[in-house]
C-alpha cells in the first residue's frame, strides 16, 4: 500500500473513531459533522469525501472483507483446491496478521456494540452492513462452486464462514495484550474444532 493509501485509510480511521467516541460521550443529536472534522483535524469539506453522513461515519464501511486478490484465489479454485482449507485463506486475508490491525478490528467492534446499545436507532444500518457482506460471500461461494446464489449450498457455505469470521475475531479478547496475534492461526483453530466436533465419535 502507498502511503497516500495509508494516509486516506489513516483519515477514515480518524474519522470513524473519532465519530464514535462523540457521539458515546454526548449523544447522537449533540454531535455534529463539523464536530466529528474538527475532533479528527481535518476540514468538513474532507469529512465529505469520505462518508456521505454523521450516520455513515458512526457505522463505517462495515465489516472487514476478504481482498480482492482472496476472492479471486478462492473462485479460481484455489490456492489448495480443498474448500474448507481455502475458506479460512479467503476469510483471513481481512489482514496480514499486523497485530495492529487486529486489535483496531476488534476495538471497533466493541465501540461499535456500545454505541447501538446507547443508539439502538442504528441497528438497522449496522444490520444492512452485515447483510451486504453475506451477500458477496454467498456470490463468491456460488462461482466456486458454479452453483446460482439462491442456491442453498453456497448460501450455507457463506452462513457457516460468516459466523467462523465473528468467533474468530472475538477470540482476540482472549489473547494477552504482549502476545502476537495471527488471524490465520485463531481461523485454523476454529475451523479444526469445529471440525473434530463433528467428525469424533460421541461430537467431540
Amino acid at each position: 500500500m502507498g502511503l497516500r493509501e495509508r494516509k486516506k485509510r489513516a483519515t477514515r480511521r480518524a474519522l470513524e473513531r473519532e465519530a464514535v467516541r462523540l457521539v458515546l460521550e454526548r449523544g447522537m443529536d449533540n454531535v455534529t459533522v463539523d464536530d466529528i472534522a474538527a475532533a479528527a483535524d481535518v476540514s468538513t469539506r474532507t469529512f465529505f469525501n469520505y462518508f456521505a453522513s454523521k450516520d455513515d461515519a458512526l457505522i463505517g464501511g462495515g465489516p472487514p472483507r476478504p481482498t480482492p486478490e482472496a476472492r479471486e484465489r478462492f473462485i479460481s479454485g484455489g490456492p489448495t483446491g480443498d474448500l474448507m482449507a481455502d475458506l479460512k485463506d479467503y476469510l483471513a486475508s481481512i489482514t496480514e496478521g499486523d497485530r495492529d490491525d487486529l486489535r483496531e478490528i476488534m476495538s471497533k467492534v466493541r465501540l461499535r456494540e456500545r454505541l447501538v446499545e446507547q443508539e439502538p436507532q442504528l441497528m438497522p444500518h449496522v444490520m444492512a452492513n452485515f447483510a451486504a457482506m453475506e451477500r458477496d460471500m454467498v456470490a463468491d461461494v456460488a462461482d466456486r462452486l458454479r452453483a446460482r446464489p439462491e442456491d442453498v449450498r453456497p448460501r450455507l457455505v457463506a452462513a457457516l464462514a460468516a459466523a467462523l469470521m465473528r468467533f474468530s475475531v472475538r477470540r482476540i479478547e482472549d489473547v494477552d495484550d504482549d502476545t502476537e496475534i495471527d488471524l490465520r492461526r485463531l481461523l485454523d483453530e476454529t475451523f479444526d474444532l469445529l471440525r473434530t466436533t463433528f467428525t469424533e465419535p460421541g461430537g467431540g
